[in-house]
Order: structure tokens, then C-alpha cells, then sequence
């Protein structure tokens, strides 16, 4: 009889968890009637002590026809030694779906791999991924 085959995990799951650690690490404390500002405060505490490196209100450029048309603004860019991702952080009852097409475009846009988008106003927090497969084989 044979073995089922294993489907290989993308390499970014070992820092997507250490991100998503530290988002549980702060809502644990802050609990889930804050403002999003004050957990974005609290995760530049608590991302390096997960070992995640971070830069806040990143700037990603939206083109059209190579033109410039706009930009928006990521909540945070995370790398570790080996991989990067977007976070974006929310406050709210409940993600909505202008929050899920705001992900899609930054991970798209940006040509990064992985967007999570976590909401401390849910408990438990339900981080979502959102990969983008046409970076994900590309290189960077």
C-alpha cells in the first residue's frame, strides 16, 4: 500500500507563525476593545521578541500602464532570515470584505508572497493568508 503523498508547506510558514504568535502575545494582553493603533503600538514591542524585523506604514505603489495612479500604506513589512511579509491589522467586529480586497491588492501590488491580515477585535484572532502564487514563483 502506498504512502499519501505530503503536500510541501510554503517556505514563509515558520515566520507567518512567529507573526501571528506575537499578534495572540498582544491580544492576550491588550484584549480586544482597543484601537487598532494601539495594537500596531504594541506589535513593534512585541514583534522583536519573536525574532521578526519590521518597518511600519510602508508605501505600496499602485500603477497603471507603468504610470503611477496612487499609493497605500501597509501596516507593516516583517522579515526574518529568510522570508518577508505583509501584516495588516484591524480593530473591528469583524473582517469586511473592502479589508480582504485591501490585502489582495497590497499583496498583488507589492509582488510580495504573503499578506496576513489579523483582526484584534475578533477573539480568537483568525489571522487570514493571502498568497500571491505569481510571486511565489518568481524570484525577488
Amino acid at each position: 500500500m502506498s504512502q499519501p503523498q505530503r503536500v510541501a508547506r510554503h517556505q514563509f510558514e515558520s515566520l507567518s507563525y512567529k507573526v501571528i504568535a506575537a499578534c495572540i502575545d498582544v491580544q492576550r494582553q491588550l484584549g480586544t476593545h482597543c484601537k487598532e493603533t494601539d495594537y500596531q503600538r504594541a506589535l513593534e514591542i512585541a514583534l522583536p521578541k519573536y525574532g521578526v524585523q519590521f518597518e511600519r506604514e510602508v508605501v505600496v505603489p499602485i500603477f497603471y500602464d507603468g504610470v503611477l495612479v496612487t499609493d497605500r500604506r501597509v501596516d507593516f513589512v516583517c522579515w526574518d532570515d529568510h522570508n518577508r511579509l505583509l501584516l495588516e491589522t484591524k480593530a473591528e467586529l469583524t473582517i469586511r470584505p473592502s479589508d480582504v480586497k485591501q490585502s489582495l491588492l497590497f499583496v498583488t501590488k507589492s509582488n510580495e508572497k504573503l499578506c496576513l491580515l489579523v483582526n484584534f477585535g475578533q477573539k480568537p484572532i483568525r489571522p487570514r493568508r493571502f498568497v500571491n502564487t505569481v510571486a511565489a514563483h518568481s524570484p525577488r
